[in-house]
C-alpha cells in the first residue's frame, strides 16, 4: 500500500495533472453560508460505524464533509481521547471506567462496532487535532464532557483550529469558562427559554455564540435565537442518543422551515440525500 502511495503522488508530482486538487481551507463561518451545516454526530455516518475513531472522522469526512461531533474523556493519566461513556465497557474490548486506566492499559484496547471488534484504538484527541489541523476543511463539534474547556481549547488553539470547532456547553459556568478558554471559538450554550438567550448575550458581550436549541422547543425559539443573531444548533437525536428520533426528511422539513445553522444527525448521508430533494 505504502509502494502504490508513493508511485501515485510521484506522477502526480511529474504530471501535474493527475490526483484530487488539495482541499481549500475552510473556516466554521464559510461553511454556515448555505444552512443547515450537517453535523456527523459521534463522528459517524450511520450506527453501524465505529463512534469516536479516527478511522471513522477519515471515512466520514471524505463522504461528506460534514462537521463531525467528538466525545472527549480523560484517562488515569489525565490524557484526553475520545469517548462517550464514563466506561470503556460498550465501545471497545476492556471494562471499567477510563478514570481508572492508565494510558498503557487504554492504548492495548480496540473498538467496537455492530459488527464486532475492530483493528482500531481509542484515539487521543491531540492525533485527531493533528489529522484536523492536516485536512483543512475539517470541522469538529466537541463535547468536552467532563474535560475543563481550558484543556479541551488549549490544544485547539495550539493547532490553529479555533475557527474550525464548536465547544458545547450546557450549564452557565461551564459556558463562562469556554468563553474565557479561547476568545475565537465558537461556544455553543443550552437555551431551553428566551431569557436564556439574554443572560447569554450579557455573558458573550460582543462575540457571537450558539444556542443549543432542543429539538422539540417551540418555533418561537428557534426564531429568537436567530434574530439576536445567534447560531442555532439543534439534533433529531432520539433518547438514546444512538438512533434518530427525526426521520431525515422531517429534518430536512425542520431546516426548511426553521432557521437552523447546524442540525445534528446520527445518519448524515440520509439527511443530506433529503435536503437536496425538492418539495
Amino acid at each position: 500500500m505504502k509502494r502504490r502511495i508513493f508511485i501515485s503522488y510521484g506522477l502526480t508530482a511529474l504530471t501535474g495533472l493527475s490526483g484530487p486538487l488539495p482541499a481549500v481551507a475552510q473556516s466554521l463561518t464559510d461553511r454556515m453560508a448555505t444552512p443547515p451545516l450537517i453535523c456527523a454526530h459521534r463522528g459517524w455516518i450511520d450506527p453501524s460505524g465505529t463512534e469516536n475513531s479516527l478511522g471513522q472522522l477519515h471515512r466520514t469526512h471524505q463522504a461528506g464533509p460534514f462537521m463531525m461531533e467528538i466525545d472527549l474523556a480523560k484517562d488515569k493519566t489525565g490524557r484526553i481521547v475520545l469517548l462517550h461513556d464514563q466506561d470503556v465497557d460498550r465501545t471497545t474490548t476492556g471494562h471499567g471506567p477510563i478514570t481508572e486506566l492508565s494510558q498503557e492499559a487504554v492504548q492495548k484496547l480496540h473498538l467496537k462496532n455492530t459488527s464486532g471488534t475492530t483493528l482500531e484504538h481509542i484515539p487521543a484527541y491531540s492525533d485527531v487535532l493533528d489529522w484536523a489541523g492536516s485536512t483543512p476543511d475539517a470541522l469538529l463539534m466537541l463535547d468536552i464532557k467532563d474535560v475543563f474547556p481550558a484543556e479541551a481549547l488549549k490544544p485547539v488553539r495550539l493547532h490553529k483550529l479555533s475557527n474550525r470547532v464548536v465547544v458545547l456547553t450546557f450549564h452557565e459556568k461551564q459556558a463562562r469558562e469556554a468563553f474565557a478558554a479561547d476568545p475565537e471559538a465558537l461556544v455553543s450554550v443550552l437555551i431551553a427559554k428566551p431569557e436564556d438567550i439574554a443572560t447569554y448575550r450579557k455573558i458573550a458581550g460582543a462575540r457571537r455564540f450558539a444556542a443549543y436549541v432542543p429539538q422539540n422547543s417551540d418555533p418561537a425559539l428557534f426564531k429568537a435565537a436567530h434574530e439576536a443573531g445567534v447560531v442555532v444548533i439543534t439534533d433529531l437525536l432520539g433518547p438514546t442518543a444512538i438512533v434518530d428520533a427525526v426521520s431525515p426528511e422531517e429534518g430536512a422539513n425542520r431546516a426548511r422551515t426553521l432557521p437552523i445553522d447546524i442540525l445534528v444527525t446520527n445518519t448524515p448521508l440520509k439527511l443530506q440525500a433529503a435536503l437536496k430533494k425538492r418539495l
